[in-house]
């Protein structure tokens, strides 16, 4: 019985051990901050399926800044979401662009107005 408390305490000290060992995610969330910066500044805010992303990257990363320090591995998973979601507007943001750009061209090719 004895050596069954032992080896339960020892696990759940080992367990608490190397949770703690990863460090908060504090250059991915720089990195993250950039990308939604990035996505920002394409015009993501006037293409609403990529205004959804921004907002989304912006929950996450802020739920990832309140984690840090206490759980470091969820916080690092919630940055690398907001990268994904940041990079996803920018995407959208600029295919948007592109086929506005792409609309006029064709428009003037044909002859009449954008």
């Amino acid at each position: 019985m004895r050596s069954k408390v032992l080896t339960s305490v020892v696990l759940v000290v080992a367990a608490t051990a190397c949770g703690s060992s990863v460090p908060p995610p504090n250059d991915q969330w720089a990195a993250a901050q950039a990308d939604l910066g990035r996505a920002e500044a394409s015009g993501a805010a006037s293409n609403p399926d990529a205004r959804l992303h921004v907002q989304l990257a912006q929950e996450d990363l802020a739920s990832a800044h309140r984690l840090m320090g206490r759980d470091n591995v969820r916080a690092t998973t919630l940055t690398q979401l907001a990268r994904a979601e940041a990079q996803l507007a920018s995407s959208l943001a600029a295919e948007s662009a592109a086929n506005d750009d792409a609309s006029k061209a064709a428009a003037e090719m044909q002859g009449g107005r954008p």
